[in-house]
């Protein structure tokens, strides 16, 4: 049977930064106009002090398996330049992220990718690699057979 002992203290620097944080979402639910920096700045602060505290005390914490995704890395990217630009400069980013986002969806439920890939010699005739038999076919210079 394994049993970890928990020290008295952990439990209850864990709750104080629960507190703050359920404090930090009442004011910026009341008025996010008035808090929403300082709560965003408050809670990614929580977030560090909670691996801190988990670390103090012998608590094994891992990096996440998921892969990050780009659009991952945008929404993070985008964050940071909401918080280093302001919300209006955000917003007019965010409208121009979607956009961009949604005409590459657009694009991408378009685009049929084409199996026959076909290649110029030095001399100037054409070829293909044929996918079952592995050898070169000679072809024109739109990829058919010749």
């Amino acid at each position: 049977m394994n049993i970890d002992f928990v020290d008295k203290d952990l439990p209850m620097k864990l709750k104080d930064i629960r507190d703050n944080n359920m404090m930090m979402w009442s004011k910026l639910i009341s008025n996010p106009h008035a808090y929403s920096v300082e709560a965003i700045d408050d809670m990614r602060r929580n977030i560090v002090m909670t691996a801190a505290v988990l670390m103090e005390h012998d608590v094994k914490i891992e990096v996440p398996n998921k892969e990050r995704t780009p659009e991952d890395v945008i929404k993070e990217g985008m964050g940071e330049l909401g918080l280093m630009l302001g919300s209006k400069a955000f917003t007019g980013a965010l409208s121009f992220w979607r956009r961009v986002k949604d005409d590459v969806m657009d694009h991408g439920a378009n685009y049929e990718e084409v199996d026959d890939e076909y290649y110029q010699r030095d001399d100037g005739s054409y070829f293909f690699i044929d996918p079952e038999t592995g050898e070169e076919v000679d072809c024109d210079e739109d990829g058919e057979e010749i």
